[in-house]
């Protein structure tokens, strides 16, 4: 039997979630002999590994967009914002692709890069890593919030889809109201033992003796400033180090002077390797409005560090059973505050198995069975 080969279709590069998320699944199916390559519509920085590809699309691909000659797709880009302007020229891109893709029995398109791919002839999946209706559609109101939710109804429609959660599954079917061909949960699959050995191998610096951590791009869905207002109503024991760059930073910082914890809270900024601060955190809190399934919730859990964390995206099914204790209702500063307290003062035992169902052996003979479907 002919082995089959498929393409991971990401945008960025080695660096990104989508990437990071996929790896070790990606891996455990190049073992059993399928042959994958990663494709990427922009650069990876330092170049590619293994027979991945950076395939340039002209109109996708930020080198075509930002080039000299690439002043019409600017113009058309800023005229109907980036989502829109895909749908608009998905069929451009696709013709594009599918010229490359005869050398392979499938695709699976990863995130919102989707939109501009949902066009393509070959058979391929698109894959929800967030909960789309509350992303996309979250800040939009009126007509214009009812012509994008058409427009992405039209994208996900009639697709194969899988979700990275059943919350990004329930989020498509019940808020958006699209109806795919198919959409099944596939989870992001994890290789434990080397989160713990990287974790245990990795050095901390500056950080307090006793803290309590989150990361994340401080933006509208991370809502570190309810973090920031919960943390100021707790016994305050522990220091709070926050992880993260982003233009909101200096509005935080207002509010921990304005809230009297500025001396107890620490902004840490962009850090490439978190492991080993999860490993010597005594917490990891997590205030999102909007999540998927939160990686560094994982990463928290599988390294043994307690989590408390907002009822949001794929969280109930990661803090469930006797960690379910540990959801509080999302913008509710008095519970997050509570819950801080108490997770430091009788700190749940956790890792791993707690997330068998996250391995990346398991996920992998998922991917297997689905794309064997796909492929037929």
């Amino acid at each position: 039997m002919r082995q089959k080969k498929l393409a991971f279709v990401v945008s960025g590069g080695y660096h990104t979630s989508l990437y990071l998320v996929t790896r070790d699944v990606v891996n455990e199916l190049r073992s059993k002999g399928w042959e994958i390559d990663y494709i990427f519509v922009d650069p990876p920085k330092g170049g590619l590994k293994d027979n991945d590809k950076y395939l340039k699309i002209k109109g996708l691909s930020e080198e075509t967009v930002y080039s000299f000659t690439g002043y019409r797709f600017r113009f058309f880009k800023n005229i109907f914002g980036k989502h829109l302007y895909q749908f608009l020229f998905r069929r451009y891109f696709c013709r594009q692709l599918d010229e490359h893709f005869k050398e392979y029995d499938g695709a699976i398109v990863h995130g919102s890069i989707f939109v501009g791919l949902s066009a393509l002839k070959t058979p391929h999946y698109g894959v929800l890593h967030s909960c789309k209706y509350d992303n996309f559609l979250g800040r939009r109101r009126g007509i214009f919030k009812l012509v994008y939710q058409r427009v992405y109804q039209k994208v996900y429609g009639g697709k194969r889809l899988l979700s990275v959660s059943n919350s990004a599954r329930d989020d498509m079917i019940q808020k958006m109201k699209a109806k795919p061909r198919s959409l099944e949960t596939i989870y992001n699959g994890f290789n434990f033992d080397s989160l713990v050995a990287r974790a245990e191998k990795g050095t901390t610096k500056d950080v307090p003796e006793k803290y309590i951590m989150a990361a994340g791009r401080p933006d509208r869905t991370k809502r570190f400033d309810i973090l920031i207002k919960a943390y100021a109503k707790t016994k305050r024991t522990h220091k709070l180090v926050i992880f993260g760059e982003g233009r909101k930073l200096k509005e935080l910082k207002e509010l921990s002077i304005n809230l009297g914890v500025a001396d107890d809270v620490i902004f840490w900024g962009f850090c490439n390797n978190l492991l080993p601060y999860f490993k010597q955190a005594s917490a990891y809190i997590l205030s999102s409005d909007i999540e998927g399934l939160p990686t560094v919730v994982i990463e928290s859990i599988a390294i043994g560090t307690p989590v408390v964390a907002t009822e949001v995206g794929g969280v109930n099914e990661l803090l469930s059973g006797r960690l379910n204790e540990w959801v509080v209702p999302k913008g509710d500063v008095d519970a997050l505050a509570a819950k801080i307290d108490q997770v430091l003062e009788a700190p749940p035992q956790v890792g791993p198995e707690d997330l068998a169902f996250l391995d990346y052996r398991r996920v992998s003979e998922h991917y297997i069975a689905l794309s064997e479907k796909l492929c037929d």
